[in-house]
């Protein structure tokens, strides 16, 4: 998880570079839509496309070797980005390949850790899951480090060399044989689900699917913006790289502490409201942010509350479907998560190139956010009420 989602979790600092890079200037004196925001809509719609496919991949060929496959695609994706000089070869390299890699790699992290425990899942899940935080707060610095030292070829090169040779370490770890023995057993959740066109037809399953992949896509769209966003409002790019870790830390403490009290609560519950607190964090304290400090407690905020989404998915799929399959039914969420994740940069983009700078203080943006966590957080709301009309039960 450090290595790669944590690779994605500090894409944001990669944004700003590309911005400054490839934008365009008209000639009437107006800026045009950067080219640059494609990379990193490709990188996230792979990213999730892949997750699909690596859902299947991990029952035919193994955790390992899938995990290999994986890092092998993020370490080759990010160097040869270091040879790349215009955008739609960035959009190949570091968009398609090491997009792919993460998505193949955040499957098989994401989903073993519920199939080794049957206790204090919430918990575990949320400790394995810090790893992106961790990696995001770690990565975002010291990307920015690398870039100014290095170079923007340089940055990516060493990221690539690094991450191939870590994760190709850690894929040959064996599975012992009680893990193996739980992961093979049958357990059911709400529904008793056995195949996956009983998942795609059931009513639980897209409710979840269209608040994952609202809220997977408003994510990312902070995390890419949050540099962006700050020197927009006069801050610099070494004040908008460590806001962006501090968002990636905080979420650290968050998937930790969330996951242990979803355990008690119940996964949906903290589902509802963790993103719940997450569209009154963009509304009240990112939309009127313009100062250092406001942003430092939007950043820890968001970070807290937004980061138990990734752990969440697979803990909700368990809770919904059982640990058959978890997999592949973590792997259908993505499907979903392709169009948003990929579009909702662009959108924006546009908001902030064309609206956020007409006197709104880059507004529009948080607003968008905003809205996108509003919507899926009804959709959370509908997805209890669908299994439970109980408000105070375990769910």
């Amino acid at each position: 998880m450090f290595l790669a989602s944590g690779t994605t979790n500090s894409y944001g600092v990669y944004e700003e570079e590309y911005e400054n890079k490839y934008s365009n200037d008209n000639s009437d004196g107006k800026d045009s839509l950067s080219p640059a925001i494609i990379i990193g809509a490709i990188h996230l719609g792979t990213n999730c496309l892949f997750t699909t496919i690596a859902g299947s991949l991990c029952e035919r060929i193994g955790l390992g070797m899938t995990t290999l496959i994986g890092g092998s695609l993020i370490g080759v994706g990010l160097f040869t980005a270091g040879f790349c000089t215009e955008v739609w070869q960035l959009a190949l390299t570091q968009g398609v390949l090491a997009g792919a890699g993460i998505g193949t790699v955040f499957i098989v992290v994401s989903t073993i850790p519920s199939s080794w425990f049957s206790k204090n899942q919430g918990f575990l899940m949320g400790v394995v899951h810090s790893g992106s935080g961790v990696g995001g707060l770690v990565l975002s610095p010291l990307t920015r480090f690398f870039i100014n030292r290095y170079g923007l070829s340089g940055s990516v090169k060493i990221f690539g060399t690094i991450i191939v040779c870590g994760i190709s370490l850690f894929s040959n770890q064996k599975v012992s044989s009680l893990a193996k023995k739980r992961m093979s057993v049958r357990s059911f959740g709400v529904r008793d689900v056995h195949s996956t066109r009983g998942v795609l037809r059931s009513q639980e399953f897209w409710y979840l699917n269209i608040a994952v992949m609202l809220a997977e896509a408003a994510f990312y769209v902070v995390l890419f913006f949050l540099p962006v966003y700050s020197i927009g409002i006069g801050l610099t790019s070494e004040q908008g790289a460590l806001i962006a870790g501090v968002a990636n830390g905080a979420t650290i403490i968050g998937r930790i502490t969330i996951g242990y009290i979803a355990d008690m609560a119940g996964n949906i519950n903290m589902f509802f409201l963790t993103h719940f607190f997450v569209t009154l964090a963009c509304f009240f304290l990112w939309f009127p942010a313009k100062s250092f400090l406001i942003m430092i407690a939007f950043a820890c905020t968001f970070g807290l509350f937004a980061g138990s989404l990734t752990p969440m998915i697979p803990l909700c799929s368990v809770t919904l479907f059982g640990q058959n399959g978890l997999a592949n039914n973590v792997g259908l969420l993505g499907i979903g998560m392709v169009l948003t994740t990929t579009a909702a940069p662009v959108v924006a983009r546009v908001f902030y190139e064309k609206i956020g700078q007409s006197g709104s203080g880059y507004g529009a943006v948080a607003l968008f956010c905003g809205g996108i966590y509003l919507v899926a957080t009804l959709s959370i709301v509908a997805l209890r009420m669908c299994v439970s009309r109980k408000i105070w039960i375990k769910i």
